[in-house]
């Protein structure tokens, strides 16, 4: 029940922040489509928008078509849509995606990238929509597991990453903290 319950808030997590985030990045072109005066900026930023829904390549497979689009109606304004969408995508995947998807599902940016790419190449697109909130459902029932099995040993999570950022803020480097735990643990013997 409780793995039903954890799942249940992952899948409508990723839904919902997925659906926040194509309408930012749809929102985000048509302003920028707007200002330079683009042709078709609605219609585009709603194909963009709408293919966004599929995480990390689905606005590229909506800038082709979008693109296409661009191109037909006025040529010379296809370099200016890419240099938009370029811009455009690089604050999505770099400020956006990660705080908006990442934080809601509790993933950190390179595990939703992982777990893309492998529900991608296991199941095609839907691997790419059910990866993430599926990957996000396994990482916390390992955590739950993990911190049973520590808590069954009386080792403190807490006490331990304190020690750990102590340990990195006076000594400075990894490899004077491995000599310090060396050095400490010969002085123990």
């Amino acid at each position: 029940l409780k793995v039903v319950e954890i799942a249940n808030k992952k899948f409508t997590n990723f839904v919902t922040s997925q659906c926040i985030e194509a309408c930012i990045l749809g929102l985000l072109c048509f302003i920028g489509m707007t200002i330079f005066s683009m042709p078709y900026s609605l219609l585009i930023s709603t194909i963009i928008g709408v293919t966004a829904l599929v995480p990390i390549f689905g606005a590229f497979v909506g800038a082709v078509v979008s693109g296409s689009i661009v191109l037909m109606v006025s040529p010379i304004k296809i370099i200016l849509f890419i240099i938009i969408f370029i811009v455009i995508q690089q604050i999505e995947g770099n400020l956006i995606y990660p705080f908006v998807v990442g934080s809601s599902i509790g993933l950190s940016g390179l595990w939703v990238l992982f777990a893309i790419t492998v529900g991608g190449n296991a199941f095609g697109v839907l691997g790419m929509l059910i990866g993430v909130p599926l990957f996000g459902v396994l990482y916390t029932l390992i955590s739950i597991s993990t911190n049973k099995k520590l808590e069954k040993k009386n080792i403190n999570i807490e006490e331990i990453e304190n020690k750990v950022t102590f340990t990195k803020q006076s000594v400075g480097s990894p490899s004077l903290l491995i000599n310090n735990i060396s050095i400490a643990s010969s002085e123990n013997e």
